[in-house]
């Protein structure tokens, strides 16, 4: 019974010995920029919609854009920074400010697990010109490098 016992420890002690415990989760942040093009007309509101996998990516921030109409930070559900969607939208209230083509209007900072970078997709949900009405216009967000790259 001794030896069974004896036996059955060294066969546990080799086998945690040779166990390997998994790796820590790599977790990075990245900054994604989201422009809208709004061609040859003046933008003065947009509202996108950015989906990205939940289980890897959390926005934890939200700022504003370089178009100098849409520097402040868009509106935004505070819930989309963690559901795998989140709402942005804007306006400009000068109209002087309303600029044409394309123009970054936000930047998104995201905490992601893993080495991949994160696949994000955007969906234009409307955009408008000057006095409201509708304007043709088109939405993109693409990676804008590690936070502390420069540019960032």
């Amino acid at each position: 019974m001794r030896r069974l016992a004896l036996l059955a420890a060294a066969v546990i002690g080799a086998a945690l010995a040779g166990e390997q415990k998994p790796e820590p989760p790599t977790v990075s942040f990245r900054a994604m920029d989201v422009s809208v093009d709004s061609g040859e007309a003046a933008l003065a509101a947009y509202q996108v919609e950015v989906s990205y996998d939940a289980k890897k990516v959390k926005v934890v921030g939200v700022e504003g854009g370089q178009a100098e109409g849409f520097r402040e930070a868009p509106y935004f559900d505070e819930a989309g920074k963690q559901g795998g969607r989140i709402v942005l939208g804007a306006f400009v209230a000068d109209d002087k400010l309303a600029g044409k083509g394309a123009q970054r209007v936000a930047r998104l900072h995201l905490q992601v697990e893993g080495a991949a970078l994160p696949e994000c997709s955007v969906k234009l949900v409307t955009a408008a010109r000057p006095g409201g009405k509708r304007v043709k216009a088109a939405a993109e967000v693409k990676d804008s490098g590690a936070v502390g790259e420069k540019g960032n």
